[in-house]
């Protein structure tokens, strides 16, 4: 509970400091153009590795552009920070930044992770497989929180639904801790929480989501459609965007890993020998795509999903087009 509270007293300092930092801000002094990143994660997870490592070894400074990173709680905490003009833009999940589309937020993307990172891991040797998942008790981040939402998918690839099981929140991180100290075996997790776990008792992955649904879609960057606008901040995203597509191809390489490593331990406040196996799981993964990973089909199906769950009214929901601008990859690339 304490570090609950922590997070959310730290979340309201965070919002209350962008002040002047943020949204629609002339360039810095000496004409440096801006841009504040909502980053999701008190520590950062590992979907912001690729903003970290841009930082760390200076491409947004080489690009020209003064680029603030704020970790917040949660992905819709960082949406709703978007949308109410304290960011510029920031990483969202797929999910959410569906739903701001769909209630009438202007979020546009402009870059995206496609494969999720999300895997039901058990310490229990008789759950082998999913099917073996049946009657069994799960332990997730909460109810319609993105771990919990995933986990109707992964059962469904065995024929199993979310009632043929038991789900109880935990919170995110603490599914580590509740899982070490026994209390219990089975939970959703993410390569990084799955590895922490493997440091103190045997654990292994059961059925991992981007294995049995191949066209869904994680995380995006986005940004709201006034700063992409005439007199926005365009050019700076556009530089922006090059400098994390460095990242990313930096932290792809096997060469660098590393140095990767140690950024990584650092943003997550994990330990260097967790966040080597994990970074290994996540490039494995292709976490960090060299593309724009932002797919039509990939995000037509999360918006289709989203009006299947409920989430959003069909009439509401955002065409493609109209919600997706890879036309800022595109420029970021020919630079």
């Amino acid at each position: 509970m304490i570090k609950r509270i922590g997070g959310a007293v730290l979340a309201l300092v965070s919002l209350s400091a962008l002040g002047t930092a943020c949204g629609g801000d002339s360039p810095a002094a000496g004409g440096t153009p801006t841009i504040t990143m909502g980053i999701p994660g008190i520590p950062p997870v590992f979907v912001n590795l690729m903003a970290y490592v841009a930082e760390e070894k200076g491409y947004f400074t080489a690009n020209g552009v003064k680029v603030t990173l704020r970790p917040l709680p949660t992905g819709a905490d960082v949406g709703r920070a978007i949308q109410s003009r304290e960011l510029d833009g920031g990483v969202v999940g797929t999910s959410g930044a569906v739903a701001l589309r769909a209630s009438g937020g202007s979020v546009v993307a402009i870059l995206g992770n496609e494969n999720p990172s999300y895997l039901i891991a058990s310490s229990n040797a008789a759950v082998k497989d999913c099917a073996a998942l049946k009657g069994r008790t799960i332990a997730v981040d909460g109810v319609g929180a993105p771990k919990a939402l995933s986990v109707g998918t992964m059962l469904a690839s065995c024929g199993l639904t979310v009632k043929d099981v038991k789900l109880v929140n935990v919170g995110g991180p603490q599914s580590v801790d509740a899982m070490i100290a026994g209390q219990v075996d089975t939970a959703v997790l993410h390569p990084d929480e799955l590895a922490a776990v493997q440091q103190s008792k045997e654990t292994h992955e059961v059925v991992a989501l981007a294995k049995v649904d191949p066209k869904s879609h994680y995380t995006m960057l986005v940004t709201r459609e006034d700063e992409l606008k005439d007199g926005g901040k365009r050019p700076a995203w556009v530089e922006t965007v090059a400098a994390l597509h460095k990242a990313i191809t930096y932290i792809n390489d096997p060469a660098n890993a590393d140095d990767v490593t140690a950024i990584a331990a650092r943003m997550t406040k994990r330990s260097p020998e967790i966040s080597k196996v994990a970074l290994g799981d996540y490039v494995k993964l292709g976490f960090w795509p060299t593309d724009v990973g932002l797919t039509r089909e990939r995000v037509d199906k999360a918006i289709e999903d989203q009006v299947k769950a409920g989430n959003v009214p069909a009439d509401k929901t955002p065409k493609y087009d109209q919600f997706v601008d890879a036309t800022v990859f595109r420029d970021a690339l020919a630079k």
